[in-house]
This record gives structure tokens, sequence and C-alpha cells, in this order.
């Protein structure tokens, strides 16, 4: 699974840098999409697995979740302010966020200012800002079909933009613990009501960014589906399948993802997010114990929180037509990231929990 993790984060850094020697792989909405499969299936591993007998804890289990997240947050979060603070009165102002609480401080409230302080800190709602626009008479926040028709746009006051899909995560797992371990009939429900909402907002003209993937009720879907792969897997592990079987899969998925930029446009985006539902119980089944398919992986959310910060301090130097520099430079980054910071808190979490994962 640290392959597909890996490349999805990948699209994500392509969507934003531009093809990485040609390859521009899965569109970022739909790597989105397909990482809150991947999520789903995973929380309920875990909770059906790890969190149980004396540690099933809800509380356990949310704080380990946030030990995962926060701490690297963070750091990218200061990192970034420290980056803007040295760039606002330079040349290169345009590049630092805090320009947009400059040029606009005067036209919104407190409770405005203290909104965007906390979802910035906290992440959750960052997925709620882009419904939000920022009145600049009355200095409030005002609900808004399409933030694209907004000035300023309120995203612009995040300092890590692309982490609104973490305050979707968050919200996930707080209710993952409820959802995980229900029957299939009652999670067969959940993906009709959320494939109903989806399709209600399409008959209704709403389409468009930000409720083609950002809109909770909607993406809890891919979650749902998730856990009903992870089911999928728990048949599927006591099966005599032939590692040729499980090895044609994962080559498959990876070649599907690799080259999604070259094929046709139509129903690719469907097809994919399928595939891949289909696809997690055997990859898994194949490669949980690969320790460096598993390394690949736990670059992914490094790659995703921090690829942003590095590829506007390299705009200050670097002009790389082929992405090769950008994402050669976002890689290390990530790994320092990881042994610096992830490996140390991730052992903490494990040593929290006195069982091992199957």
């Amino acid at each position: 699974m640290g392959l597909i993790r890996f490349l999805l984060a990948t699209s994500v850094v392509s969507a934003h840098a531009g093809p990485i020697l040609g390859f521009t792989l899965v569109d970022s909405g739909v790597a989105v999409k397909a990482f809150y499969i991947i999520s789903g299936f995973y929380m309920a591993l875990i909770l059906n697995e790890k969190y149980i007998d004396s540690n099933n804890s809800y509380s356990l289990f949310i704080t380990n979740r946030f030990l995962r997240i926060y701490p690297l947050y963070w750091i990218v979060l200061l990192l970034t302010i420290l980056y803007s603070i040295i760039l606002i009165d330079s040349k290169h102002s345009n590049l630092s966020q805090l320009s947009n609480y400059a040029a606009n401080w005067d036209d919104m409230t407190s409770g405005t200012f203290i909104f965007l302080v906390f979802t910035n800190i906290f992440l959750f709602f960052q997925d709620v800002v882009m419904f939000l626009g920022l009145d600049t008479t009355s200095g409030g926040l005002f609900f808004t079909s399409n933030f694209h028709n907004t000035n300023p746009q309120l995203h612009t006051f995040l300092f890590v933009p692309q982490a609104w899909t973490i305050g979707i995560e968050l919200t996930f797992y707080l209710i993952a613990p409820f959802v995980a371990k229900k029957k299939s009939k009652f999670l067969f429900l959940g993906i009709f009501i959320c494939l109903g909402v989806r399709f209600m907002l399409f008959l209704y003209g709403f389409k468009n960014d930000p409720w083609s993937y950002r809109f909770f009720p909607s993406e809890l879907v891919f979650f749902l589906l998730g856990i009903v792969s992870y089911r999928i897997y728990s048949k599927v592990r006591t099966l005599d399948i032939k590692h040729s079987y499980l090895q044609a899969i994962l080559s498959f998925t990876l070649a599907f993802a690799i080259f999604y930029g070259f094929l046709p446009t139509s129903f690719k985006q469907p097809v994919f997010l399928i595939v891949l539902f289909v696809s997690i119980p055997f990859i898994f089944l194949l490669s949980k114990n690969w320790r460096l398919d598993s390394y690949i992986g736990e670059l992914s959310y490094p790659i995703y929180i921090s690829h942003l910060l590095v590829l506007n301090c390299m705009k200050l130097w670097i002009d790389d037509d082929t992405g090769f520099l950008k994402f050669t430079a976002i890689i290390l980054f990530s790994i320092l990231l990881n042994e610096l910071f992830s490996k140390p808190i991730d052992r903490y979490r494990r040593n929290r929990v006195s069982l091992t994962v199957i």
C-alpha cells in the first residue's frame, strides 16, 4: 500500500508543481478521494484489530490519531509563518500568506480573525473555509456556493491551504469508532445516503468546486467504501491466493496511477476509484509485511503537508520546467521530517498501544 499512497501524494504535488518528467499522474481531486478510501480501510483495520480489548478506548484512538497529524502539521505551519514573515516586506511579498492579512486587516472583525486563527492552528473547519467568503464591508463571514467568485478568497488566509483535506480526515476520525464496527447493512445504507446527497447536489447544479470534493456529507462515501474494503480483506486473507495474482493486481493499479494522465478522460476518474476500492484488500495482503513499501508510504503525509512550503521556497531560486528538482527537494525534505519528527512520535504512539496490528 505504501507505493500507492506515495503515488497519490505525488499526484497532488504534480497538480501544484506541474508534470514531473512529463507525468501528471492522478488528478488531485481523484487522489484526495482515493486517500479517503485508503483512510477508511486503515481506520477499520486498526479499530477492529488494534484498538480492542484493553486498548478499546475512544480517547486512546483519537489522541493517537491527533499525534499522527498535528505535530508534523504544526512544524510545517511554523516554518510557513517564519517564511512569510521574512518575505512580507521583500520583493517576493506575493509569496507570503501574511500579505493577505496585512491587506485585509481592517476588513475583518475580531470574530473572523479568531476563526481564521483557530482553523489554521487546529485544522478543523478548513474544509468549511471553502464555503465561506469575507464581507469586507461588515468584516464578517458569509456563505457562498462558489468561493471563486469572492474577493478576497478566504482560503488564501490558510497558511497550509492543502490541509483542508486533513480537516475532513479529522472529522471522520471523530466518528470512525462508531462506524467501523457497524454491520455491513449499516455501511451500505450510509453509502446509499451519501450517494443520494451527491446526486441531489448534481441535480440542483452544485457541480463545481467546492461541492465536487470538499463537502463532508458527500465525501463520507469514500471513507465508508474503505471500511467495506477492509471487510473484503478480512474475508480474502483466509484464502490461498497465488502470489502472482496479487502481484498482477498491484502492478495494474500502479500502472493505472502512473499513466493516468495519458488515458482518455471519459470515465477514468470513477473507474480508478473503483479499481482502487476492489484492489486494496489484495494489495494490502501482498505488501503488509514489506518494510521498504511501508517506509515509502510513511512519506506520503510529509510530502502532502510540506510540498507547498518547499515549492514556494524554490520559487525564489529555481525555475525547473521538468519538475525533477522540485520533486527531489520535496522528497528530501519529507525524509528529513519523517526521520526527525514522525518516527519518534510513531514509536511513542505504538508504545501507548499494547497490541500489535495483525
